[in-house]
């Protein structure tokens, strides 16, 4: 089982060249966006930077947007847009543990707090590990926890998410945070 992710187990092993850019997360713009290699990543000057292969395919993993089934509980949250990314109607390739790209979190933005008799934090936390599931399964990590909680007076929904190694060690702790407007009950 090949993972398309390099984890360095020993700081003495040679540098290391990702092909993949980084997706660095703006929390201010609230968008992932590509960056410019630094002056710390001399094999790869005048490139994009590839230096945290695993927040990029964790920030890919929640914040692109998966393609809503139509039988799915919220899919009237999709106001007929069911997204998707356009990649994986072309190649996805179950035999490498690949599923379709993103997850459902847009589907919360403008959401009210309780859906469907269920707390939107619930949404969100389950959307988040059926998103990351896949790289359990090519073997970055053997659990996930993820932790969802909403501040109303804030509008925001606070993913915290951890990813654990074979040895029990965390290989990947963040926080996200996502502002969205309430619109159910607000007034015009």
């Amino acid at each position: 089982m090949a993972s398309p992710f390099l984890i360095r187990v020993n700081d003495g092993c040679a540098p290391a060249y990702s092909i993949f850019p980084d997706k660095v997360w703006s929390t201010a713009d609230g968008i992932a966006d590509m960056r410019l290699a630094g002056a710390d990543e001399p094999f790869n000057r005048g490139g994009l930077k590839g230096k945290a292969a695993i927040l990029s395919a964790v920030t890919l993993a929640l914040f692109s947007d998966a393609r809503c089934p139509p039988n799915h509980p919220l899919a009237y949250l999709a106001d007929g847009d069911q997204r998707g990314y356009w990649g994986d109607g072309i190649d996805v390739r179950a035999d490498l543990y690949e599923q379709p790209l993103g997850s459902l979190l847009y589907l919360l933005e403008r959401a009210p707090l309780s859906i469907a008799g269920r707390p939107a934090s619930d949404w969100a936390k389950q959307f988040a590990i059926e998103a990351l599931a896949p790289l359990k399964n090519a073997g970055v990590c053997v659990r996930i926890d993820v932790q969802a909680a909403i501040d109303p007076y804030k509008s925001m929904l606070t993913l915290a998410v951890q990813l654990y190694g074979r040895d029990g060690s965390i290989v990947f702790d963040a926080t996200f945070q996502v502002f969205w407007d309430q619109v159910a009950g607000a007034s015009a």
